[in-house]
């Protein structure tokens, strides 16, 4: 079993994303933490935090403030059943190599404004020329969880970190994966 924490459009709230990953690990161990785009300032302030999981992001429209770091466009992780097989950043429209043997689930990431996001089409679109099952996207500061049709990738939306004043509660996720079965769990601050 796999379990990965899910986050996105954090925009300068370190607290917020530091109780979101005490929140996770509340659950259970955490494997990896993945951070869909608009961190909104260096990556320094995340790795002054000493995190033992790997963390793995996107860039998003707002993150001029990751250069000089600049982080992958897109993101191919490769899951197999005893843990994360492989990570490959990847740039838009950049192709990724067909899915080793051991691989039960290919999951993309990506930030999701070159994609037109919240709309689905395209990030399915490019879910299926990578051979991705999962997409995980950000920028709408939406939840979402979409499973579409029997062929289409199942697409998630953590929501955001920093929830705009009575616009709603911060959202994360973890994503939980066990053999075929891949499932979702909302989590709010």
């Amino acid at each position: 079993m796999v379990r990965i924490m899910v986050c996105s459009d954090i925009h300068t709230k370190v607290g917020h994303f530091q109780d979101a990953v005490v929140a996770a690990r509340a659950g259970g161990t955490v494997d990896a933490i993945l951070i869909a785009g608009d961190l909104q300032m260096p990556m320094a302030a995340i790795d002054e935090l000493n995190l033992p999981e790997p963390i793995y992001l996107v860039h998003g429209n707002n993150d001029a403030a990751l250069a000089p770091m600049h982080p992958a466009d897109e993101l191919v992780i490769d899951v197999a059943a005893d843990g994360i097989a492989g990570v490959r950043a990847l740039g838009y429209h950049e192709g990724a190599p067909a899915r080793g043997g051991d691989v039960a689930h290919r999951i993309m990431v990506t930030h999701g404004h070159t994609y037109r996001a919240p709309r689905l089409v395209r990030l399915r679109q490019r879910a299926a020329t990578l051979d991705a099952d999962a997409v995980i996207y950000g920028h709408s500061h939406r939840w979402q969880v979409d499973a579409g049709g029997p062929a289409d990738a199942l697409v998630v939306n953590s929501g955001t970190l920093m929830p705009k004043p009575g616009s709603g509660r911060c959202t994360f996720m973890t994503m939980v994966i066990d053999g075929k079965d891949v499932r979702v769990e909302r989590h709010e601050l």
